[in-house]
């Protein structure tokens, strides 16, 4: 009867020394997949404010470049002589910064789909490994 016990004892003993072979794997992998997503975010929040920061300096250099227009057509219109002169001025200057808006409506949103690109590609990737281990 005991060596049936011990028997029983044995194979209880290796159950549970499997289960926590399995669970510690189990364990691992989550472990590691936590590690991954956690370096995908700080490389997509980096990537994130670097590209704000490319964003934000485009938008000055248009504020200035647009402010610097405004003061050059003032400038040409305060010096205008006559009616059609000022007509002309104006009408040159609205038809250039039509094309200039245009150009940095492009810009922008080039950068502002490089910015979403950029940023959630390593969340994007990291979540896409993470469900193909685990299948």
């Amino acid at each position: 009867m005991s060596t049936m016990s011990d028997q029983q004892s044995s194979q209880s003993r290796k159950f549970s020394d499997k289960s926590t072979a399995v669970a510690n794997e189990a364990v691992e992998k989550g472990k590691a997949a936590v590690e991954r997503s956690a370096r995908a975010f700080e490389e997509s929040y980096s990537t994130s404010v670097e590209h704000m920061r490319d964003y934000n300096r485009k938008m000055m250099e248009i504020a200035q470049a647009n402010m610097e227009t405004v003061f050059e057509i003032a400038r040409q219109l305060g010096s205008a002589k006559t009616p059609s002169e000022i007509i002309e001025l104006w009408t040159t200057h609205a038809r250039k910064q039509f094309e200039v808006l245009s150009e940095q409506t492009r810009e922008l949103t080039a950068l502002g789909q490089k910015l979403a690109v950029e940023s959630v590609g390593p969340m994007a990737r990291s979540v896409s490994q993470t469900f193909s281990k685990a299948s």
